[in-house]
């Protein structure tokens, strides 16, 4: 049985994907298993997988329909038989030390997640390294670290997990939704007995490949309200909301707040307004005292712009106007 289950869903990447199965089958640690997970590709993706896996016994390519991320990785969970499993997007790449190093803390903790560093990496070579604040010579935990909720960041990707996180919870991703990452980590963080981090930037993550959905807007936008919702009554359903009400308010508004800054560039004023209208509403039925929050939800420059329903409708009309 490999200690390492890889999860790598596969849709649409024949540009990218030869150089992330290369950076895996580069590891410096070598007892895994890399599962392709191939979501109903349309391109020569298929070809590169199997072609891979012909050279290589580690790797298992699995065929599914079009189900999106969340039941390409759900299908990895199903498969693994590592005792830990790692994430990687297709059109990403690792550094060679990524399995060790995190095995490594892994042991040597006892931990049910380590969360490394990460560099943003742009089609024209640059990047920037994006660091943790949390300190990896010490261990956490929610209970003593209420901060991991605000601080930490929810890509699934730049986390190691003990698989057992997965299989004796029964947590998943949401299906056919986006923002998936934030619907799941931080219901996986109310459940870690310990978690340790790397202060190394072991992952590259492809910031603006065409495709790329991160900043883009489309009716998807829509899915972070229901992302917070699935976190939020998971807590509530552990008996944590009360206690950590101020840190799941800061959560969900600021990842709100980024959803908002989408709209800058939607040409349908319309549009960009219904939604939003819809965020407001949402944000004032969960917490009536918003804005108030213990932490500071205006972290950027012009964030007191998204931050104010009026306002926010003055500029965008005022920006297409100027378009």
């Amino acid at each position: 049985m490999p200690e390492v289950s890889v999860v790598a869903a596969v849709y649409n990447v024949e540009k990218y994907l030869p150089k992330c199965i290369e950076s895996l089958l580069a590891q410096t640690y070598r007892d895994f298993e890399l599962i392709l997970v191939n979501d109903g590709s349309k391109d020569s993706s298929p070809l590169i997988c199997r072609q891979y896996a012909g050279k290589d016994s580690r790797i298992l390519v699995i065929d599914q329909e079009n189900g999106g991320l969340s039941a390409a990785r759900n299908t990895g969970i199903a498969a693994a038989k590592g005792k830990y499993i790692q994430f990687i997007d297709s059109d990403d790449y690792v550094e060679p030390d990524l399995l060790e190093r995190c095995v490594k803390k892994l042991e040597e903790t006892d931990a049910d997640m380590v969360v490394f560093d990460f560099r943003q990496a742009y089609l024209d070579g640059t990047g920037e390294i994006i660091r943790s604040p949390f300190d990896e010579e010490r261990i956490y935990c929610l209970a003593e670290h209420p901060e991991l909720l605000t601080d930490l960041k929810n890509a699934a990707w730049n986390k190691m997990y003990r698989t057992a996180l997965f299989t004796e919870t029964g947590i998943r991703y949401p299906m056919r939704k986006y923002y998936e990452d934030l619907g799941t980590t931080y219901r996986l963080i109310a459940r870690c007995r310990r978690i340790a981090f790397l202060h190394e930037p072991l992952y590259n993550y492809l910031q603006d490949r065409p495709g790329n959905i991160t900043h883009s807007f489309n009716r998807s936008v829509y899915d972070i309200m229901d992302m917070i919702d699935l976190t939020i009554e998971d807590y509530k359903d552990l008996g944590l909301y009360e206690t950590y009400y101020e840190e799941l308010k800061y959560l969900g508004c600021v990842n709100i707040l980024e959803c908002l800054k989408k709209t800058r560039g939607v040409a349908d004023v319309g549009e960009a307004e219904r939604f939003v209208d819809a965020c407001f509403s949402y944000i004032k039925q969960r917490w009536p005292e918003y804005p108030a929050c213990t932490r500071k939800l205006n972290r950027e420059k012009y964030d007191f712009i998204y931050m104010n329903q009026t306002l926010l409708k003055l500029y965008l009309k005022y920006r297409n106007g100027r378009a």
